[in-house]
């Protein structure tokens, strides 16, 4: 059968040790989805779950084609039009070269905003936005509006320095910032990028599309 070598082994032979990793991977993955689908429907939001495994795949860890599958667009456009609410997430998916991989959900805000010609997209986090130090710090200030250069991708804090406000370039804030970043620079239709903490009221305005009173905001940066 396809994907098999020609003794019928596996094509892609991981160890037993990825092989069990990337199972409890999906394990986690989904089990979280159940608990945001199950508070999505208690709370009267239809959502519909859209799992990326095994239907969309990677090439060394980036999306196969450089985009979403055209079917996983139209599920998703054929869920929004019966008034169902698309949830995607994070998954362990087949990779072209090396097997397995991650493919983040955030890479799914990316490729949907575009496809679906969004004004705005919305970054939901445990703190209020993005800061010049660990939020629990003394002095830390929220950094309320950061610019990205539409030609070299490059961030702009206005009157802050992006070193300081770096604390923590080798986990999540920097991941987002970069999705952020490449949300405006992708899809064209998107003016803003928010990014809240969950369950504010900043949360709830710029998930009605509005600047939220507090929060970060990414906008494209003018030219001169």
């Amino acid at each position: 059968p396809k994907g098999m070598g020609p003794d019928g082994a596996p094509a892609y032979p991981l160890s037993d040790r990825l092989l069990e990793g990337a199972a409890k991977t999906r394990l986690s993955v989904t089990t979280l989805n159940k608990h945001v689908i199950t508070a999505l429907i208690a709370s009267g939001v239809p959502g519909m779950t859209i799992s990326p495994c095994p239907f969309i795949d990677t090439e060394r860890k980036k999306l196969s084609e450089s985009q979403l599958p055209q079917a996983a667009v139209d599920g998703t456009v054929e869920l929004l039009k019966r008034g169902l609410v698309p949830v995607v997430h994070g998954d362990v998916v087949l990779d072209r070269a090396q097997g397995t991989a991650i493919l983040s959900g955030d890479v799914w805000m990316v490729e949907l905003c575009k496809e679906l010609q969004a004004r705005s997209a919305v970054f939901v986090t445990d703190v209020d936005g993005v800061f010049t130090a660990p939020p629990t710090q003394p002095g830390a200030a929220l950094v309320r509006e950061i610019f990205v250069d539409p030609k070299s991708g490059e961030l702009e804090l206005p009157g802050v320095s992006m070193d300081c406000a770096s604390h923590d370039v080798t986990g999540g804030l920097k991941a987002k910032l970069e999705s952020a970043a490449e949300v405006l620079l992708r899809a064209p239709s998107v003016e803003a990028v928010y990014i809240v903490r969950a369950g504010s009221e900043g949360a709830e305005q710029a998930l009605r599309g509005r600047t939220p009173d507090r929060g970060t905001t990414l906008r494209r940066k003018k030219a001169a």
